[in-house]
């Protein structure tokens, strides 16, 4: 493993920006560890083993699709702290054969003809799903911008649990939110609906830390986002593979017009897509050479980065959370 791993920087104490807090990092990205035992202990199909969290903390709720587990909400003893957390998918492949890249409104998954998108087939873990476009986030202004159709159809169907829970704590206390890859993503969506959806609408009260998140919306979405005023602290590996999809964007050498529609096919791969492509990036790349006549759509990150470099000599232990991002982070890996 000496061999395989070239450690260049870590996070330290040196490089932290200003309001990060190393030791909530650390702490979250161990509560995210938890969401992936949750799901292990769900695979292993044997009742007789519940799901606990470890040391001082309480389960509020869990969350799931289809009874699939995908996170859960949690307090802390001694602390008006309040947990959000959600895992991402188990393998790394996973996410090029089930992400659906298609942008959706955030609020009502209507793409930019006015069709409302309904996410049918597996998306992650074995997850099938079916009408998630019949559910819509309420108070979400309609122009708040637009997200992938895969990542928003797994949020919705876990929100109704996490809105519940947080609307039974006290609206004084912190919410962290937190998730690694896939979850990253789910994170991100969480917190436009936490202020909208719940009591908590003071944004300082509201903090956002993600693992290996992948882009999850576009240009009007990063900048609503901002707007909310909630800090997002985005953690990645400069050498993990999946922080850098989907792509900013397909235009090579310039855009068309803003006001001309993308292209009809482009990010409508994935096995919920009309063409049925196992794969999206093959859909983004189909002709991306040929785009004078109509406009390519953005894809952004959100929050301020703060990035760590560890080479692995294979491209899914660069996503790792247990062994890469907990070293990223300062904190000893999951033996």
């Amino acid at each position: 493993m000496a061999i395989d791993r070239v450690i260049i920087s870590q996070l330290d104490a040196d490089t932290y920006p200003k309001g990060f807090d190393a030791e909530m990092a650390r702490k979250l990205a161990g509560l995210t560890q938890q969401a992936y035992k949750q799901f292990n202990l769900f695979s292993l199909k044997n009742n007789s083993q519940i799901f606990k969290l470890e040391d001082v903390y309480q389960l509020e709720t869990e969350f799931a699709e289809k009874d699939i587990p995908f996170g859960f909400v949690a307090s802390e003893a001694g602390s008006d702290n309040v947990y959000v957390i959600f895992r991402g998918t188990r393998r790394f492949v996973e996410w090029f054969k089930d992400a659906n890249i298609e942008l959706v409104t955030f609020n009502d998954s209507t793409n930019e003809r006015s069709k409302r998108v309904e996410i049918k087939g597996e998306i992650a873990d074995g997850v099938v799903q079916e009408n998630q476009s019949s559910l819509i986030i309420p108070n979400i202004d309609n122009d708040f911008g637009f997200v992938t159709a895969g990542f928003r159809g797994i949020y919705v169907s876990l929100r109704k649990k996490l809105i519940e829970a947080l609307n039974q704590k006290s609206p004084n206390a912190k919410v962290f939110v937190t998730g690694h890859s896939l979850g990253g993503a789910l994170a991100t969506l969480a917190i436009p609906d936490i202020l909208k959806n719940t009591h908590f609408k003071n944004p300082d009260n509201i903090v956002l830390y993600t693992f290996a998140s992948p882009r999850c919306g576009d240009r009007n979405f990063a900048m609503s986002f901002q707007k909310l005023g909630v800090r997002h602290w985005r953690i990645a590996n400069t050498e993990d593979f999946i922080t850098t999809l989907p792509f900013p964007t397909g235009n090579v050498l310039k855009p068309a017009q803003s006001d001309d529609l993308p292209e009809e096919e482009l990010g409508i791969g994935g096995v919920a897509g009309v063409d049925k492509n196992p794969n999206p990036i093959f859909g983004f790349f189909k002709a991306m050479y040929d785009r004078t006549k109509r406009r390519m759509p953005d894809y952004l990150h959100t929050g301020t980065p703060l990035y760590f470099t560890i080479h692995e000599a294979a491209l899914e232990k660069h996503h790792n959370l247990d062994e890469v991002y907990m070293l990223g982070i300062s904190q000893d890996p999951l033996t």
